[in-house]
């Protein structure tokens, strides 16, 4: 009582900034003395914490040198205001039920909980970042659970609302999480910088995990953050909030196969083994995205008389996949539209119109020509997509969607853009591809080279190495772009990206689609009626099908390619037929193979045409080692060097006369090793691999590696071969090449068990 009789209204706050002033201290000052901060002190002075732990308490008293009775008043003071420990009360923040059938999240279980372990005493705060549909909410809450049920705290959720057209604001969302930490009306600040203050005060003292749900950016959220002390914060959200400072960052990736089938057991219950069948192709389907996997579940779970692999069957029709996926009121298309209307109408546009890039990702430059922007505004529209989680970055500069996004993007293009704008914009990606595929693949044709100096494209092209680093990265996109020109008849623009990538083929002899393009080439070349573009390509058609191992199918396409070319009187592209045809016939039948290289070798002499009779030389050569008549291959190899090693008049011819100058002594070492000769044979290796880097052969430059190795192995010198197969298969690696790989790994394992 005081001297009027009334009870004191003396609070924590009060006395503590009395017992300061008294102490003449500074905030700044206590802090040191306590090891409280500054901050954290002048919060509980203007009441934004009502009964501080008592650690908090002992560190203040100790840091103002109080004796045992103002001790215990501070003390008693801190524990008036001390609410007991609450999670929830009346309903304020309480988290969802929780999910009885969550399965296929170990592994970001795990890192969320070494995230948590390894911030210390400092507050973390995680941001769980993904596309609508990936699973944030059901991870956060999951994680949340879990996390504060081993550190024995509190769970607070809110959901933020985000993506509703009036989302939560920062004042109205403090006030939830304070009333959920007991906080009454009237003790609560008016404004988001008090309220703020008070529940990261609040926080630190009674720590507790914090699920942000559907943030919609960074200006809403940074209020909710807590501050010091080791409590968490998970915040969930469509944009990646890259503004937020110091936080750890867990993007939540689609399930993989495995995760994705058990999450689909799990809601389906034990299932017979002929009602689970399927359960791989629906999972597949989905994309590994967990909504769509819990809706599929969901619809197999109540229809008993459905099997998996009758819904997978359903699903498989990629044009009413989307519409397919629902179970009442659950739909994946409104998960992908509340973020697509979120977005500017110039983001909206090219999101819709990406749905027609062929391959699975693709870079900036490709993406520009598809609204007619700069690469600079097209970039800046990429990352609205991205940060807004409907494209995923794959590397450094390239993009692509999840498949059902693809999907919806595709429905969006439909809906609002007529046929006509729609073709329109493909035409302008198909020719645009075509002139940058066929400009980086005459890098490597002997009649051509570099690009032209007015090259005025956003494509470096400025080497061959640029060029063939484009040429593999768009892969899928400029064949795609080759398949639809193909559908679409445009045949011209066919046939001269097959032609301008032929030369290129032999140098990513690994890809496994030549074989389509020359195909759909041949079968352009025949609509236009052009024989000799036929048979070219019809022949480059044998080519790649020899190089499948499919020696039979070669060998009946190059004869085929022979019988056009003679009707159109070219005795270039039927001589091509005749080497064609040989080569597909070296190692089962030399003994056909070699008058066709024969007869190759004739016409192109005739022809005079100094490239391919280098090539039909070789050809010859090789037909005579398998048939066992190695003096006369070496009499042909030599001919064939010597008509090489002539100084050329142009860099292309010189190229290729050094080309031949590779393989002939590649060759010729071949067959002096058929001659028991390993010496000669070694000088001819090693002569074919001394200047080999510039031409950038690397397939055929490691496959030479691997026979010298072989020689070097029966000299007697295990060393130098084991050391230059090494070489060979990191060669082999860097260009795909599995199954060789896998015949050197053979090779070594013998050699290291003596055979």
């Amino acid at each position: 009582m005081d001297a009027s009789g009334q009870a004191s209204q003396t609070t924590f706050a009060a006395e503590l900034r009395r017992l300061r002033q008294r102490a003449r201290l500074t905030l700044e000052a206590l802090a040191d003395a306590s090891g409280v901060s500054a901050r954290t002190i002048g919060g509980l002075e203007r009441g934004h914490s009502l009964g501080p732990q008592r650690r908090t308490v002992m560190a203040l008293a100790d840091g103002l040198n109080l004796d045992e009775a103002d001790r215990e008043a501070l003390e008693r003071l801190a524990e008036v205001g001390r609410p007991r420990p609450v999670t929830a009360p009346a309903g304020w923040c309480a988290p969802p039920r929780p999910v009885a059938d969550f399965a296929g999240r170990e592994d970001e279980l795990v890192r969320l909980a070494a995230l948590a372990a390894g911030q210390g005493h400092a507050a973390s705060v995680v941001v769980l970042s993904g596309p609508g549909g990936i699973g944030k909410t059901t991870l956060a809450v999951e994680a949340g659970r879990r996390l504060a049920d081993d550190k024995g705290f509190a769970l607070f959720y809110l959901d933020l609302r985000g993506l509703d057209d009036e989302p939560l604001d920062p004042v109205t969302a403090l006030f939830r999480l304070l009333k959920a930490l007991g906080v009454g009306n009237r003790d609560m600040p008016d404004d988001v910088d008090g309220r703020s203050g008070q529940f990261r005060a609040l926080l630190e003292e009674r720590p507790a995990v914090v699920v942000l749900d559907n943030a919609r950016d960074e200006e809403q959220v940074r209020p909710l953050l807590p501050g010091a002390g080791p409590g968490l914060a998970l915040v969930a959200s469509r944009r990646l909030l890259t503004g937020l400072e110091g936080v750890a960052r867990l993007p939540v990736p689609v399930l993989d196969s495995g995760s994705a089938v058990g999450l689909l057991r799990s809601i389906i219950g034990g299932a017979d083994g002929n009602r689970s069948e399927g359960l791989a192709e629906l999972a597949a389907l989905c994309g590994g995205l967990p909504l769509a996997l819990r809706i599929i579940g969901n619809r197999l779970a109540t229809r008993p008389g459905w099997t998996a692999r009758q819904l997978a069957d359903r699903l498989a029709d990629s044009e009413r996949r989307l519409e397919r996926i629902h179970a009442g009121d659950l739909q994946i298309t409104a998960a992908f539209g509340m973020s697509y209307d979120h977005l500017s109408p110039a983001a909206q546009r090219l999101c819709r119109r990406l749905a027609l890039v062929p391959g699975p990702d693709f870079a900036p430059p490709l993406a520009s020509v598809l609204i007619g922007a700069s690469v600079e505004e097209t970039e800046e529209l990429l990352d609205e997509l991205h940060e807004l989680g409907l494209l995923s970055q794959v590397g450094d500069i390239r993009y692509g969607f999840h498949d059902l996004i693809r999907l919806f993007a595709g429905d969006r293009l439909a809906a609002e853009e007529d046929e006509a704008q729609r073709e329109a914009s493909t035409k302008a990606m198909v020719e645009w591809l075509v002139e940058v595929t066929v400009t980086a693949g005459r890098w490597f044709e002997p009649d051509y080279g570099a690009a032209p100096q007015d090259w005025g494209l956003p494509v470096d092209l400025s080497t061959s190495e640029a060029a063939t680093a484009w040429l593999q990265a768009e892969a899928d996109n400029w064949l795609g772009a080759v398949r639809i020109a193909a559908a679409h008849g445009w045949d011209r623009q066919v046939v001269d990206t097959a032609e301008a990538l032929h030369w290129f083929s032999d140098h990513w002899l690994a890809w496994a689609h030549w074989f389509e393009l020359f195909s759909l080439a041949a079968s352009a070349a025949e609509r236009m009626g052009d024989a000799v573009a036929q048979a070219t390509q019809l022949n480059y058609v044998s080519w790649a099908l020899a190089a499948r191992g499919e020696n039979k199918q070669a060998h009946e396409t190059a004869l085929r390619a022979v019988r056009i070319a003679e009707q159109a009187g070219d005795i270039q592209q039927k001589a091509w037929g005749f080497n064609y045809a040989a080569a597909a016939l070296l190692y089962s039948d030399p003994a056909a193979a070699l008058p066709h290289a024969q007869d190759a070798e004739r016409l192109f002499a005739q022809a005079g045409d100094f490239v391919a009779h280098l090539q039909a030389l070789q050809t010859v050569a090789f037909a005579l080692t398998q048939l066992e008549r190695p003096h006369e291959a070496i009499e042909k190899l030599h001919e064939a060097l010597e008509m090489a090693r002539v100084p050329q008049t142009t860099a292309a011819r010189q190229l290729v006369a050094d080309i031949a100058l590779f393989s002939g002594a590649r060759h010729l070492a071949w067959s002096y090793t058929a001659v028991g000769d390993d010496a000669l044979a070694e000088d001819f290796y090693r002569n074919a691999l001394a200047d080999v880097d510039r031409l950038d052969l690397p397939f055929q430059q490691a496959g030479t590696e691997v026979r010298l190795a072989g020689v070097l192995h029966r000299r007697g010198r295990p060393d130098e071969a084991t050391s230059m197969l090494h070489t060979a298969r990191a060669r082999f690696l860097a260009v795909d090449a599995a199954a060789q790989v896998a015949e050197i790994d053979e090779q070594l394992e013998q050699w290291r068990d003596g055979q």
